[in-house]
């Protein structure tokens, strides 16, 4: 083989090889760059560990409102379902708020045209040998020491690959909100819940809210992640799009030209001279005039 033909081959090569790799698409793009900002993000039910469980004795009072008396096992059971709804509320009510399109749902539903975030998780005992010395795990009736292990990933045509890994736990929550802000992050957890048909029984106070500070600390993270790849930021072709918005100077206020009033003409006042004191008024008598009588 000629050295000519064989170089010619090996830029062959290179050139499919690049164009290749302009082709690929997926969550890291080419040469290994950020995920592209997702469609939506969806949160997906937990997976919980055998010994986590969720123990609220007015939530099972007001099932069995319905005149079904449920077995201890399946009150268990459903009790934690619910406790699941919230985690999950909380956490699409989270991302919400920062800007993500976040909804509940299942990875069944995605497909190829998709370009979604994953966010999944698995709820287990924080200390290992809690479940040795049968500690109470989970949640209601003075359980605790849950720990969510996460999982975020993006789904798209090029196939699901793993973003992120952590575990959060309810101590790492920020503080919660307080005032309006407190009754809108309510209203936005119950819209979610609507559409995750959850059971319409509330769980009891202390119970929702160690549900809810769980899934507020995990939201927080999936948050923090967004920020770092620059998702919650507006995309440049959004903002080169928008018309340029050109600021004119206010205009002056007009100032009214007041015409100076010229003061009317006055007449001239006409004093009669008055007699001096010293001289006397003249004689108005007429005198004799010689041959009248």
């Amino acid at each position: 083989m000629r050295p000519s033909t064989s170089r010619f081959i090996v830029l062959g090569i290179a050139a499919l090889a690049l164009a290749g790799c302009a082709n690929t698409g997926g969550a890291n793009g080419m040469f290994g760059g950020g995920p592209a900002r997702p469609k939506t993000v969806l949160v997906v039910d937990f997976v919980a560990a055998p010994e986590v469980e969720a123990i609220d004795r007015g939530f099972s009072a007001r099932m069995d409102r319905k005149g079904i008396n449920y077995p201890i096992l399946e009150r268990k059971r459903r009790t934690l379902a619910r406790v699941d709804d919230e985690i999950v509320a909380s956490i699409v009510a989270t991302l919400r708020e920062a800007g993500l399109d976040a909804q509940p749902g299942s990875e069944e539903g995605l497909t190829l045209n998709d370009e979604s975030v994953v966010v999944s998780g698995r709820l287990r005992a924080g200390d290992q040998s809690s479940t040795a010395k049968n500690k109470q795990i989970g949640f209601g009736g003075g359980r605790g020491g849950v720990v969510a292990d996460m999982t975020v990933s993006y789904f798209s045509s090029g196939g699901k690959k793993q973003l992120l890994a952590f575990n959060a736990d309810a101590k790492a929550a920020g503080k919660p909100p307080a005032g309006k802000q407190a009754a809108a992050r309510n209203a936005a957890i119950a819209t979610v819940l609507a559409a995750e048909k959850a059971a319409p029984e509330k769980l009891s106070p202390d119970v929702e809210a160690q549900a809810r500070r769980l899934g507020r600390a995990v939201g927080e993270k999936v948050v923090a992640f967004a920020k770092e790849q620059g998702w919650l930021e507006q995309p440049a072709a959004a903002i080169a799009a928008q018309p340029e918005v050109v600021k004119l100077p206010e205009p002056k206020p007009a100032q009214k030209r007041v015409a100076a009033k010229k003061p009317a003409a006055q007449k001239p006042s006409v004093q009669k001279p008055e007699a001096p004191e010293d001289e006397e008024p003249p004689d108005t008598d007429v005198p004799d005039q010689p041959g009248k009588r």
